[in-house]
């Protein structure tokens, strides 16, 4: 069993590896791409956060004055030091250079925030990265923030606004979960009021995450303390509250140092009435520091598992996108023109996949799912909603007729031959403008899934050339010219089914030929065999139209989306890949054209940076493989935040696998949806084609370039 030096030196050495490891993974840039484990200091202009980090690190370096101090974000890597030798800091914007001066440390903060900020008190969220090594620091990195501002300075740089932009500044920082939130208030205000407590609440609302630095708990008004505060009775924190007492203005004055301030601290805690008869966990700078470590740890620990696989998520993202992207433009004729076939073949394959369904396993890294019906199933969807208003059970086709309109086309087509003997040319004479009405809904639905071929071609060929528009250009007139011919040809068969239907009329079906006789009313009554024979020849003839028209909607209900899709859908498939590549062999100049716009260019690099960023970071992390095993707890309070933080990773983890339950129920209701707008059997009852009304006529107008509606 180790001693409690041994354990204690253990702790140590745990923690340096794993904040060393969490700083390299800054200096690799992953923090650019993944937020990283970090305390920030929160807190109001002139709350003390200057003195509360110099009370960490125990040296004075930080730049004092007036108003607003800090203006550009300072991140502070402190590095603990076995040997007490003399601290020294290191600049990024300064390479090359130690600064063992600490007093050249606070001109070198001042000169890096004018130089961004300006000379008028400007606030800029670019952090200033400053390490420092000593052996009166602990292990952290902290970043000070600028503090939250209420009204701008006299004569500065500083906008109206600078409450906004403060806050927004500290927000964007402690937002992120992984971020310690190092809560300074003074003890001379209004807990309830601290601007950076409640935002520090309302962000991290389990608490899990806070911590209250209670500052100048010393020039506190006569006869008040803050012990209420400090054992949270007023304002609970779960992290608790650390009392502080600050270096005066008079102690700066006089070069009081800060490890001199420290020992002062201690006595003033340990003779003071109230606060020495409080518990020493909430009291002085070492007490913090501990507390900031053990938490810090803790963090480090819980996140790393998660950073590794956003890491790696990342990488797998990257590659799918720089896949998408092709590689580099390649530079010989040969090696452009085998480029161009490659991609042509894609987009055909690509374009049948979508129309046929077919899954395709080179997209499979996509985590969108379609609420809407895309490719064939949409293209069938037009065909179930052809003449839908047409075969209705309610839907009659002499329902604009009226008895004497039948019965006035009877006498116009009798003519002088001898009455009582029925005419087929009634029947063609009303039954003609009712087959017409079906050219209209036939020729929508053509030009409907004309257009979504167009549009569906246009997308997939701008995917699939974005790297070169050039290329594109020069396919397009192709592609436009093959769906062109191909909708002329099929426009025509559709035209002539219509009109054969209109021009010649014939049935085979079975029902119609075998109950032709029990259509003719029959008399079963006296008073039946008394109405008058016009009356029942009308009733006869309506009755016959109407079932003849039936006959013809269920025959063009099928061999119209058949024509459409044999002659459209079938045809440009078949031709498409073929007139391409004809147009490739033959125009060997469009490899002179083949040229990547400077964005893509511009993406695959930034990407291919970002992807040797998340390699460096891997290989950091893969390094010490027990700093990722998750074991070597702190023990007592640190244990149960790390169970606590656990707990909160699971219930997210549910949370979110509920939410994805939830989206695949809505996905798959909006299908179901879209179903019963098919009226359960596909071949429903949306009505997307209205008959014609007298007067109306025409059907839609083409549109074309590719998704693009004119």
């Amino acid at each position: 069993k180790m001693s409690k030096e041994e354990e204690g030196g253990l702790l140590w050495k745990n923690l340096r590896k794993l904040v060393t490891l969490v700083d390299e993974l800054r200096d690799v840039g992953l923090q650019e791409y993944i937020n990283l484990p970090r305390i920030a200091v929160l807190g109001t202009q002139s709350s003390g956060k200057s003195s509360v980090l110099e009370s960490i690190v125990g040296i004075d370096f930080l730049p004092r004055g007036d108003g607003v101090v800090t203006r550009r974000p300072l991140e502070l890597r402190l590095v603990h030091l076995q040997d007490p030798t003399s601290p020294w800091g290191i600049f990024q914007e300064v390479p090359g250079k130690k600064f063992y001066n600490f007093e050249e440390v606070r001109k070198t903060i001042e000169e890096l925030t004018d130089k961004v900020s300006g000379t008028k008190k400007g606030i800029v969220d670019k952090p200033i990265l400053l390490t420092i090594y000593s052996h009166t620091c602990p292990d952290l990195t902290v970043i000070d923030l600028p503090g939250i501002t209420r009204i701008p300075l006299h004569n500065s740089d500083q906008p109206k606004d600078i409450e906004r932009i403060t806050k927004d500044m500290a927000f964007r920082y402690v937002k992120d979960p992984r971020t310690i939130i190092l809560c300074v208030i003074p003890a001379n205000a209004d807990l309830s009021t601290s601007e950076a407590l409640k935002m520090a609440q309302d962000i991290d609302r389990s608490g899990i995450r806070t911590i209250g630095v209670m500052t100048k708990i010393d020039i506190m008004d006569r006869g008040t303390n803050a012990k209420r505060m400090l054992t949270g009775q007023e304002i609970p924190l779960r992290l608790g509250y650390v009392g502080i007492k600050n270096r005066s203005q008079e102690d700066i004055i006089n070069k009081i140092s800060v490890q001199k301030a420290l020992e002062q601290e201690r006595e003033f805690f340990r003779t003071h009435p109230v606060y020495s008869t409080l518990p020493k966990s909430v009291l002085g700078a070492d007490i913090l520091t501990k507390k900031l470590t053990n938490i810090l740890f803790t963090h480090i620990k819980h996140h790393l598992p998660d950073i590794m696989h956003e890491i790696q998520d990342r990488i797998n993202e990257i590659k799918d996108r720089l896949k998408d992207l092709g590689d580099p433009l390649p530079q010989s004729k040969q090696e452009k023109m085998q480029t161009i076939w490659n991609m042509v073949t894609e987009f055909c394959a690509t374009y049948r996949n979508q129309i046929s369904g077919r899954y395709d396993s080179s997209k499979r890294g996509t985590k969108k799912i379609h609420k809407e019906l895309t490719g064939g199933a949409k293209i069938k969807m037009y065909f179930y909603n052809l003449f839908s208003p047409f075969v209705s059970e309610k839907y009659c086709a002499t329902a604009q007729y009226s008895d004497r309109d039948i019965q006035r086309a009877i006498i116009l087509h009798e003519g002088d031959n001898l009455p009582g003997f029925p005419s087929a040319d009634v029947f063609l004479y009303l039954i003609q403008p009712q087959l017409q009405q079906l050219k209209e809904p036939a020729m929508e639905c053509l030009n409907d899934v004309y257009t979504y071929l167009e549009s569906l071609a246009g997308s997939i060929l701008e995917k699939t050339f974005s790297r070169f528009p050039g290329v594109e250009g020069e396919l397009v007139e192709t592609v436009q010219q093959v769906m062109m011919e191909e909708k002329e040809k099929a426009r025509y068969i559709v035209d002539n089914i219509i009109d054969a239907q209109n021009g010649y009329m014939f049935t085979n079906d079975h029902d119609y030929l075998k109950k032709r006789t029990d259509i003719i009313p029959q008399g079963e009554t006296p008073s039946d065999k008394e109405l008058d024979p016009t009356v029942l020849y009308t009733k006869e003839m309506r009755a016959r139209i109407d079932s003849y028209f039936k006959i013809v909607v269920r025959s063009v209900r099928d061999s119209i989306p058949k024509a459409i899709g044999y002659f459209l859908v079938r045809a440009i498939q078949d031709k498409m890949q073929f007139e391409l590549y004809s147009r490739v062999s033959n125009n060997e100049q469009i490899a002179n054209v083949m040229g990547e716009p400077a964005h893509i260019v511009n993406e695959r690099t930034t990407l291919k940076k970002t992807m040797d960023t998340l390699k460096n970071a891997l290989k950091v992390l893969k390094r010490d493989p027990e700093l990722m095993s998750g074991g070597g707890g702190m023990g007592g309070a640190e244990d149960e935040l790390l169970a606590e933080l656990d707990k909160i990773k699971a219930q997210e983890k549910f949370r979110k696998k509920k939410d994805q339950e939830k989206r695949q129920k809505e996905a798959s209701s909006a299908m179901g949806q879209m179903n019963q707008e098919f009226g359960g059997d596909p071949r429903g009852s949306s009505p997307s084609h209205r008959p014609s009304q007298p007067g109306g006529g025409g059907y839609k107008k083409d549109t074309s370039l590719f998704g693009k509606q004119q």
